[in-house]
């Protein structure tokens, strides 16, 4: 990873600050870690604590000019009006805001894909279809294995389900 001021060198000094839902890291080489007053020997690390706020802090006004410019063509939705409403203004916004859609979801949800629900008889209905394919597989393997009390027990099940559903197979 190269270092985040300039450019060129690798980052070998890495430092994150969280605040609320925002995170900001900063990824230094030796020689920019020491023009912002972090210095010390290859095993020891001491930073300025001033010094490394206000690195963090132009690193923050760094990523919030580039914000500015992610702008949706479609309405003019910006990426902070989204940040301030947790709204977008078209369709066009979920393509070019969808990773911070998805980390919103993911911060605010818990999971990024919608579950729903259903009707409590569609769920009835769709526990029994599913109880049912897996009595059918079991109902196979039975057959399978030549044990046919266990396979009539199963189609005697499949066929109270069914009739409970309303479903039958052809």
């Amino acid at each position: 990873m190269k270092c985040d001021v300039c450019k060129e060198k690798e980052a070998v000094i890495h430092v994150k600050q969280i605040a609320g839902e925002k995170v900001t890291e900063l990824h230094l080489c030796t020689d920019c870690a020491g023009d912002k007053g972090i210095s010390g020997d290859e095993d020891i690390i001491e930073p300025s604590l001033s010094q490394l706020l206000t690195s963090l802090i132009d690193l923050t006004d760094r990523y919030a000019e580039r914000d500015d410019r992610d702008v949706c063509s479609t309405c003019g939705t910006t990426i902070k009006d989204f940040r301030r409403n947790a709204k977008v203004g078209c369709a066009d916004c979920y393509n070019v805001f969808s990773k911070e859609i998805e980390l919103y979801l993911e911060n605010t949800a818990g999971q990024v894909q919608h579950v729903g629900k259903l009707p409590e008889k569609v769920g009835t209905l769709k526990k029994l279809l599913v109880d049912k394919e897996s009595l059918r597989q079991k109902l196979e393997f039975a057959i399978s294995e030549e044990n046919y009390e266990q396979a009539a027990i199963l189609r005697d099940r499949i066929r109270i389900i069914e009739q409970r559903a309303g479903v039958k197979d052809e």
